[in-house]
């Protein structure tokens, strides 16, 4: 089954995180079982000093070296190679895509490079990486070429293990003296923990740095080297073999860690508080968010329950109106995710400390959730209950509803096709169409489609059609101008709620344009300046040639 290439860069970056997750794992099985040592009893071992010290590292690299060519440290080296060298080459047209829709005048910027190579679920460890590639060019970089940004991703998609464990080791030695001390082992966890969202592991950090240091430093020298770190994924029990009893501190250090097993209740309530503080951007925006629709549909619900036309349409009009009022709020800032530039400056103010902007685009998708909830329930309403319970109604029940629907009572099909009922099903109709096509289904091309309906699947066929919703708006605003039941202008709020967002969305929209127009005649310029050298040259050259041959 074929598949785009934006759905090979969310495996590549998928791959990339599960990388690092194997090392964090790693990490935390191995330094919170029974293989550490105290340092009193490294103390009591007879020394000869820093040469000795050394030497018996050394002699410990070299059998870390031997046993590197097990079977077992195959697999292990297999296991750490996040991304293959094919989905890479395939993922790079995307990424070429990615930059020409985040670069500004032909530079990427620092903080767009996670969302450029796939990885915003990660920002911070793809802003690391940014800055680890950086420094070995021995350059401080807030911006970078599409060159810059080919070169970068030629280094990050090297298939080797080597390379792959040079990347990580490098994101910590920031001065790149080879060696790493406590506090960037420490950092080494913190940042494997931050980038897959491991809480608990993030709390512990400073207890596995020393455990770590414990294991990898006998020797007390005080730093550990890349090829320590290689080891430490590779084959545990060839580089460490403590005694029985040292198994036994190693357990008593761990229960002093708190690294027990626990009673299940207290695992649940352990998960819920790791989830709440991994979460808590999230939570609170969405249950201020669901709170808000709760409110607007509570206060419409009961604002038509005290009106007379309840006595007709009973909750049918009650329940289409509440949708009504959550729609409103929804349409409108289901566009504020997706306003990337705002989205961008946002990033950098406080307003990021409370509010998880990196998770824009699930926001939105979130959004159009509950909008496809409060059309079936707003349209539902209106034209499977109200409509008919109307047009059923007694003359004498319908007569103080003449002012909105006129003194002869409307027939179902002059109700469908009023203003309303036809901005309505336009609505409906677009939204059907975008709302099937943005699906991962069809945007990802997962469902094949005899020709010529195969177009309709994959990236393009999802970004098209999602430009209904320039229809979709033009109508909702009509609509909302044309109610049956509301005379007063004033109560006509859907504008209101659609005013700022519309006039940002559409903002941002306008200057991408420029921008783009901008930057292409930039491009234009730079080639035709390029062909007027280029003639300039072969013209002197010519003329140089004719010069020689009649002398």
């Amino acid at each position: 089954m074929r598949r785009t290439s934006s759905y090979r860069l969310l495996q590549l970056s998928q791959e990339l995180m599960a990388g690092a997750r194997h090392f964090s794992h790693d990490l935390t099985r191995r330094f919170s079982r029974s293989h550490s040592h105290s340092r009193d009893e490294a103390h009591q071992q007879p020394s000869s000093g820093i040469e000795s010290a050394l030497a018996a590292r050394a002699a410990r690299r070299q059998r870390a070296q031997l046993d590197r060519t097990r079977s077992g440290a195959h697999r292990a080296l297999r296991g750490l190679r996040f991304i293959s060298s094919n989905k890479a080459s395939n993922a790079w047209r995307e990424v070429q895509a990615n930059f020409d829709r985040l670069a500004r005048d032909g530079y990427l910027s620092r903080s767009d490079f996670a969302e450029c190579i796939g990885m915003t679920e990660s920002k911070e460890f793809a802003v690391e990486l940014f800055d680890t590639l950086s420094r070995r060019r021995q350059m401080k970089l807030d911006t970078i070429s599409k060159e810059e940004l080919r070169e970068i991703w030629q280094q990050i998609t090297d298939n080797s293990f080597d390379s792959r464990l040079q990347i990580f080791f490098d994101m910590v030695d920031k001065n790149a003296d080879g060696r790493i001390g406590e506090a960037e082992v420490k950092e080494i966890i913190m940042l494997s923990a931050s980038a897959n969202k491991l809480s608990r592991l993030k709390e512990q950090a400073e207890e596995y740095a020393a455990l770590i240091m414990e294991e990898l430093d006998p020797e007390e020298l005080g730093y550990i080297e890349l090829w320590q770190l290689e080891t430490l994924l590779l084959q545990k029990d060839t580089y460490v073999n403590y005694s029985q009893a040292l198994s036994y501190t190693s357990q008593a250090l761990s229960q002093n860690l708190a690294l027990r097993k626990k009673g299940s209740i207290r695992k649940i309530g352990n998960s819920l508080i790791y989830y709440l503080e991994d979460n808590w951007k999230r939570l609170w925006v969405l249950a201020l968010w669901i709170g808000i629709m709760a409110g607007l549909f509570t206060w419409k619900f009961i604002q038509y329950r005290e009106r007379y036309v309840f006595k007709v349409m009973g909750y049918c009009v009650t329940t289409a109106k509440g949708a009504a009022e959550t729609l409103k709020l929804n349409m409108a800032i289901i566009l504020l995710p997706v306003c990337r530039n705002t989205i961008t400056w946002l990033r950098n103010t406080r307003a990021a400390r409370v509010l998880p902007f990196d998770d824009n685009i699930n926001f939105h998708k979130t959004i159009a959730a509950a909008i496809v909830v409060g059309v079936i329930l707003h349209a539902g309403n209106h034209l499977v209950c109200d409509f008919p319970r109307l047009i059923r109604s007694s003359e004498e029940m319908y007569a103080p509803l003449g002012i909105y629907f006129g003194e002869t009572k409307p027939t179902y099909l002059a109700l469908i096709k009023g203003v309303e009922g036809v901005t309505g099903i336009i609505m409906v109709v677009c939204m059907i169409i975008a709302f099937t096509l943005a699906t991962r289904w069809f945007r990802r091309s997962l469902v094949k489609l005899p020709k010529p309906f195969d177009k309709l699947t994959g990236f393009n066929a999802f970004w098209y059609s999602h430009h209904l919703f320039a229809i979709v708006y033009v109508a909702l605003i009509v609509h909302g101008q044309f109610l049956y039941l509301i005379r007063v202008w004033y109560r006509k709020s859907t504008w209101m709620y659609l005013a700022v967002p519309v006039c940002l969305y559409l903002g941002e929209r306008i200057l991408r344009f420029f921008r783009s127009g901008r930057t292409s005649e930039s491009q234009m310029r730079q080639q035709e300046g390029c062909r007027t050298t280029c003639g300039v040259r072969d013209g002197f050259y010519n003329m140089d040639l004719r010069g020689d041959s009649s002398r």
